[in-house]
């Protein structure tokens, strides 16, 4: 069986599906705090919806970056795009801390940045996020004392 070499153009179905899908997660887990009597009520609620937004995330960056580096096989002249998409996923992440916590935030930041960087081992890549971003944010809150908004930690 033959690959085909037809370059693919941008995953806007996927992307805007995740996000959609994304953005609902965060909808719903907003409705179920508003409307919680205590924390029994949504103890459960908020930390699947961060996982579940994180994971989403996941996806969309790595459908960018297998679009970008589809792209940069073709046309590899173009040294700029590595840099635009990793300041877009700097910006992803400082968005996103509010909303899943620097935890889940760091992780999923570290797990991209290294995919992005090319490294194809997932045990790799997600060993070495969940080492780091579990160690920075047990140094800051143990260590350090600095409160810091977190969904599982």
């Amino acid at each position: 069986m033959a690959t085909s070499t037809r370059r693919q153009g941008f995953p806007f179905g996927s992307v805007l599906f995740s996000l959609s899908l994304a953005a609902v997660f965060g909808y719903y887990a907003h409705g179920v705090h508003a409307a919680s009597r205590g924390v029994t009520d949504w103890l459960l609620i908020l930390p699947a919806a961060g996982i579940g937004i994180t994971a989403l995330l996941v996806v969309v960056g790595t459908n960018v970056i297998d679009w970008y580096r589809q792209k940069d096989a073709a046309t590899p002249d173009d040294p700029a795009l590595p840099a635009v998409l990793f300041m877009g996923l700097l910006a992803l992440y400082v968005a996103m801390i509010p909303v899943i916590g620097f935890d889940l935030g760091s992780l999923l930041f570290l797990c991209l940045a290294l995919y992005l960087q090319g490294e194809k081992r997932w045990w790799v890549i997600l060993g070495f996020g969940l080492v780091v971003s579990t160690t920075i944010v047990l140094l800051f809150i143990e260590l350090l004392g600095i409160r810091l908004p977190t969904l599982l930690l």
